[in-house]
């Protein structure tokens, strides 16, 4: 289920790649681990992302992607960075 969410492979973060229906009004997630050594704690309303945060926990390069939208970021190890409508 929380690949529907947030789907990741190394170097790449998905954001909301197959959000059912009943869920795309609004909703929230926190402490989701992702490829590459990151996590993401991101919020949704009507069907796309309006902040998500990425923290490195390792790892040091990824590509956040929204739709067509995509944002590449460079982390140190315990550092964070929060974007807000990606995809606008």
């Amino acid at each position: 289920m929380i690949e529907m969410l947030v789907y990741s492979r190394p170097g790449r973060v998905e954001l909301l790649p197959a959000l059912p229906g009943a869920w795309a009004a609004s909703g929230s997630i926190t402490g989701v681990g992702v490829r590459g050594g990151f996590t993401v704690d991101m919020s949704w309303k009507a069907g796309r992302p309006t902040e998500v945060t990425v923290t490195s926990v390792g790892g040091r390069t990824t590509t956040v992607a929204y739709g067509k939208s995509s944002r590449k970021l460079t982390l140190s190890p315990g550092r964070s960075v929060t974007l807000r409508d990606l995809g606008r």
